[in-house]
Formats: C-alpha cells, structure tokens, sequence
C-alpha cells in the first residue's frame, strides 16, 4: 500500500513541475511576443480560448492514457 502512495506522489510531483514548467513557458513567450509588439494580450487569450476548446479534451485524454500504461 505504501508503494502505491509514493507512486502517486511522485506522479502528482512530476505532474506540479511539468505544469509549473509550461506555464513559466507561456507566460515568458507572451511577454516577449507583446513587449515586442507582435500581438496583444487580448490576442493571445482569444488564441488560447480557441486553442483550448479545440485541443484540451485531446490532451487530457493522453495524459489519462499515459497514466494507467504507467500503474
């Protein structure tokens, strides 16, 4: 039983610095892309409503798989 908790906090750890890790990412490129002029942030949020929509169901069904080919 201990097993299977320190697989699941080392999954929930991994899985915190992956999505610490993109969002630094993201917000890194945006200011850049706005400090430069390139887009706007209005842009971008409608970009990433757009992109959300299309893309989240996608990912979090990988992410699911990727988990229970991992147990």
């Amino acid at each position: 039983m201990n097993d299977d908790y320190e697989k699941v906090g080392i999954l929930l750890s991994n899985m915190t610095n992956e999505l610490v890790s993109s969002r630094v990412r993201v917000k890194a490129i945006v200011e850049l892309l706005t400090e430069k002029g390139q887009i706007t942030y209005e842009e971008y949020e409608k970009r990433f409503e757009k992109v959300f929509e299309r893309d989240a169901k996608s990912f979090r069904d990988d992410l699911i798989k990727d988990f229970k080919s991992s147990e």
